[in-house]
């Protein structure tokens, strides 16, 4: 072998090297790429709350595109008191921010468990509409003759629950309508609608 020949043979190694090197960078790249875009997908259908019953990451609250609730029972035991979507007041009485707030009894003989809420928001001048669903935890139980109230303003409090700050409810400065069912296991599925005034959220009424 000629020493030209020689050196040919000696350069060979290095750029082996470095394209083996270019290959395993590339190869990391993708990696990092593929698991950063795993942890990003969400589902718009998917806002039920943490188990716990408080409120989480609003940002995970997305609208639905339909009502998932299928309770077919005609058992009148939930009763919906009232729903307050303004002029709210905490456990003392004093005036606290606007937030989607639903009381309700049970006037049944048994404990009612498995409650479900759907709730839809419609601009009254343009028609634009949001709709939320929320499974209730396994926890959030209402006993024969008791009442519980149920909160949407992301407080971290107990039985208040997520809600999306982004959406029409908080953004509209039209007045809204705001239409709410409430359903729980062995109980017919309870319906309200009240209207919130122009002006969007205040806080501390």
């Amino acid at each position: 072998m000629t020493k030209q020949n020689q050196n040919h043979t000696r350069r060979h190694p290095g750029r082996a090297t470095r394209a083996a090197l270019a290959t395993v960078a590339a190869v990391a790249v993708l990696a990092l790429a593929t698991a950063c875009g795993g942890s990003s997908t969400s589902s718009a259908g998917d806002t039920t709350p943490s188990a716990g019953g408080s409120a989480a990451d609003s940002s995970a609250v997305l609208p639905v595109q339909s009502n998932p609730i299928k309770n077919t029972s005609t058992t009148q035991a939930l009763t919906i008191d009232s729903v307050l979507v303004e002029n709210n007041v905490d456990a003392s009485g004093a005036t606290a921010d606007d937030h989607l707030e639903i009381a309700v009894t049970n006037s049944g003989s048994a404990d009612l468990s498995g409650f479900e809420v759907y709730y839809t928001i419609t601009d009254s001048k343009t028609s634009d509409t949001e709709s939320y669903y929320t499974k209730l935890p396994p926890s959030f139980t209402v006993a024969p003759g008791a009442s519980r109230v149920i909160h949407f303003d992301d407080t971290g409090e107990a039985d208040h629950f997520p809600t999306n700050q982004y959406g029409l409810y908080y953004t509209d400065t039209n007045p809204l309508d705001v239409t709410v069912e409430v359903s729980a296991s062995d109980s017919a599925p309870q319906t309200l609608t009240v209207a919130k005034d122009a002006g969007g959220a205040e806080e501390a009424d």
